[in-house]
């Protein structure tokens, strides 16, 4: 698994990840389809509207349906057992390791169980 990024540097001086891709494979890619869910209709989207995810916080996370149900889970036991459990900080330490002027990424087998691949996205939101 190779997690590709390409940064933009602004005039500011900050990088900003501007464009993401997980590569599985080295073979060429014979068509590209949009990832979709279970009801998610490309020919029903309008103009202006997407299939994806918000980036509240700025960071962005590839990752199977496997680990996003085991993530839940986990991040449910530990918020039961501690009110002020964020997931968020589990990843924090490691983030760091690979931190660039003004943006990180990790791709990591968590717990030893599921594959992510964590990055900053630019500015969340907008």
């Amino acid at each position: 698994m190779l997690l590709l990024l390409v940064v933009k540097r602004l005039e500011s001086g900050d990088e900003r990840v501007a464009y993401a891709i997980i590569k599985f494979t080295n073979e060429q890619a014979i068509e590209w389809e949009l990832a979709t869910r279970v009801g998610q209709d490309i020919k029903q989207l309008k103009e202006d509207d997407f299939f994806g995810y918000g980036v509240n916080t700025g960071m962005g996370c590839f990752m199977d349906a496997e680990a996003a149900l085991y993530l839940q889970a986990y991040e449910d036991k530990r918020y039961k057992e501690d009110n002020d459990f964020y997931l968020y900080e589990e990843f924090a330490e490691a983030l760091e390791q690979n931190y660039k002027h003004t943006w990180d990424w990790l791709v990591t087998r968590f717990h030893d169980k599921v594959d992510i691949a964590r990055f900053t996205t630019g500015f969340g939101d907008g």
